[in-house]
């Protein structure tokens, strides 16, 4: 089958977008914001948490989410990485394991947003448009790191916008120091590690 790339591509697109779909519905009928469900009255909140299962692990409360994002992630994923850029040019292989392993980074920021949505009830959570935009910074490491992956220079601007973003929300929010530390070092480190290359960049 000669377009079974452009089917790899498609069936992860469309799994992605079933996904998304899937996790904005559970967000809208089950994560009211703070003054509805404080109108909740004991047995009320007590039911409910138990029909969103709200007191389970994060797996099983987005399993059907997970289910189908993470092969729509990987087939999508695939399609980019088999594909050949449109100028063939040889890359290291030390160069390869260190977008390989941006990517796979940027896809656990991305899932640490996405799965810690503020419980209704909860005290002290993150705030719901915080994790939101800590999941798409995420996501945007992710699809920099694969267009460099085809050698476009956009994707190494892109990695760094998003990851200074992501190092400001890590500090501002508290999360933790180290992980700021690491994040503005992928920053700095991967246009010296590019910079030999840089001439190779379209």
């Amino acid at each position: 089958m000669k377009n079974w790339k452009i089917l790899l591509l498609l069936s992860g697109i469309l799994l992605l977008v079933a996904a998304v779909g899937v996790y904005a519905a559970r967000i809208v009928s089950c994560y009211p914001s703070a003054s509805i469900y404080s109108q909740f009255s004991a047995e009320q909140a007590q039911g409910f948490r138990g029909a969103c299962q709200l007191d389970s692990s994060v797996i099983i409360q987005f399993s059907n989410f997970l289910f189908l994002f993470i092969p729509g992630l990987i087939l999508f994923s695939i399609y980019w990485l088999i594909t050949r850029p449109r100028v063939k040019k040889r890359r290291a292989g030390q160069l390869n394991g260190l977008l390989l392993l941006l990517m796979f980074d940027s896809l656990l920021v991305m899932f640490f947003g996405l799965l810690n949505y503020p419980i209704p009830g909860a005290a002290n959570g993150p705030a719901a448009w915080a994790v939101e935009a800590i999941a798409a910074l995420g996501f945007l490491c992710y699809l920099a790191a694969l267009a460099l992956w085809h050698w476009k220079r956009w994707g190494l601007l892109l990695f760094q916008g998003a990851s200074i973003v992501l190092a400001v929300f890590t500090l501002i929010g508290g999360k933790s120091l180290i992980l700021a530390v690491v994040i503005i070092a992928g920053v700095i480190g991967l246009p010296l590690v590019l910079r030999p290359l840089r001439n190779k960049l379209e």
